[in-house]
């Protein structure tokens, strides 16, 4: 995280004020308080910093990308930013959002916003609402219109100010070149980018984020770029991750921290993720191993055998857990399901029992509830391998490449092809982890994955072993 001026939770990468610069960062402020509104300490940032000029009134950045969880006061920012627009001689303001349904609606709630202030209100000379020909028209020559976010957005305009909102939703960068593209004759213009994190299809924003990211220490660079986010590895109910990526939790007229835990409880942790951690899931890495992958594994004559290596798993709610071993079969590695049950008891007695019959090493993910029978195991002189979660999403990675280039081998045991069909990923850090798909038990799929990374990552030789 880079150091800004910002009062409150700084932006995880963003842009910081330069105070030799000149800022008509007080006139947005104000053109916030025109329309009823006092900024929260995230808006007059960015207010400050994106509104940096040179001497002669240009602004030091063409194009301004704010990226934070939603409810945060987004909208209010750019109406604000529209309204400081409007009120200059002769210009022209264009919004888009994800499509020209959501544009029009969205573009009707602002406008309805700026015409209830009187003094704003005492400007407007006409506000036409009828399809294709909306636009809001100001007595200073000032206009206000919606594009629709396509190849073709605000073709044959020159426009001052242009606004992607829910850039999340933009599959390619047409509407950006489009805009930006009306954009070579006013050397004030601005293109302000806004949304929260999204998905691998989420083509306009992801490059905007990255490239943000990557020039916010550059003083040169033309884009400024603010972004707030909890860490990749925080947990959906952690209090600072929720204020990382809303720097107005708490305060007066911000998000509610109420809210924030009833939708941690009750949504899809992905959705959650991207809407109120502000965090990137990417998709595409989000499938797990499909049947006919998994179906190609499949080797009836498979049994583990040489060194063995023996893995525990629980769910969460830690009402069953699977035992599986994981041994050499040729130039594969062989993986059987010894217990799947809800008999916790059973399942500590019967690991117990084959680690010292097989000799072999018991491998625990440290972050899993399964974690909690170490003192048993180790009272009765079992040898275990306690991994932590950063090795864990090695060992998922491994499993995943070696089902993929056949260098897994299973009988095709119905409760380990059910818990892999119930399993999809998710981040963790840079790489990610097996996740449940709604009720599925994994444990099976996660143990088998602890017990093949006990035997490809093991140093000690191999000895026979029959358990």
């Amino acid at each position: 995280m880079n150091s800004t001026a910002c009062q409150g939770p700084s932006p995880r990468w963003g842009t910081p004020r330069r105070p030799e610069r000149a800022t008509r960062g007080e006139i947005l402020i104000k053109a916030g308080a025109l329309l009823g509104w006092t900024f929260h300490p995230w808006q007059r940032h960015v207010s400050s910093v994106a509104l940096e000029v040179h001497a002669s009134g240009v602004p030091y950045y063409r194009t301004v990308g704010v990226s934070v969880a939603r409810q945060n006061g987004k909208t209010l920012l750019l109406l604000a930013r529209i309204a400081m627009e409007l009120l200059g001689r002769n210009r022209t303001v264009v919004y888009t959002a994800q499509d020209r349904q959501h544009a029009r609606r969205k573009w009707e709630e602002m406008c309805r916003a700026l015409v209830a202030v009187p003094s704003f209100a005492r400007r407007v000379v006409h506000y036409h609402t009828n399809n294709g020909q909306e636009e809001l028209l100001l007595d200073t020559g000032s206009i206000f219109m919606i594009v629709t976010p396509n190849e073709n957005a605000a073709r044959s305009l020159s426009v001052d100010l242009g606004i992607v909102d829910e850039a999340y939703a933009q599959r390619s960068l047409d509407v950006v070149g489009a805009i930006g593209g009306t954009m070579g004759a006013r050397s004030h213009a601005q293109l302000w980018i806004v949304s929260n994190a999204g998905t691998f299809e989420s083509r306009l924003f992801r490059h905007y984020t990255e490239t943000g990211r990557a020039q916010v220490e550059n003083p040169a660079a033309p884009m400024a770029w603010f972004e707030w986010a909890a860490d990749e590895l925080a947990d959906v109910l952690d209090r600072e991750a929720w204020l990382a990526a809303n720097p107005t939790l708490g305060l007066p007229n911000g998000v509610i921290e109420a809210h924030l835990s009833t939708q941690a409880l009750t949504i899809d942790e992905d959705k959650f993720r991207r809407e109120y951690l502000n965090q990137w899931v990417d998709l595409d890495s989000m499938t797990g191993i499909d049947a006919v992958t998994w179906a190609a594994c499949r080797d009836d004559e498979a049994a583990p055998a040489g060194q063995l290596s023996l893995a525990l798993d629980m769910t969460p709610e830690r009402d069953r857990g699977a035992l599986v071993v994981a041994g050499e079969s040729g130039l594969r590695t062989a993986i059987e399901v010894i217990e799947h049950t809800s008999d916790v008891e059973r399942l500590a007695t019967r690991t117990i029992e084959v680690a010292k019959r097989a000799r072999a090493v018991v491998v625990l993910d440290r972050g899993n509830p399964a974690s909690s029978l170490l003192p048993t195991l180790e009272r009765e002189h079992v040898d275990v391998r306690l991994i932590p979660g950063t090795e864990f999403a090695r060992a998922c990675g491994d499993f995943y490449d070696a089902v993929r280039h056949q260098r897994l081998a299973h009988r095709g045991d119905y409760r380990l092809a059910d818990a892999v069909l119930g399993a999809t990923k998710r981040a963790y850090g840079e790489a990610w982890v097996w996740k449940r798909r709604g009720p599925s038990d994994i444990s099976p799929l996660v143990a088998a994955t602890l017990a093949r990374w006990g035997v490809v990552t093991a140093t000690a030789p191999l000895v026979p072993a029959i358990y």
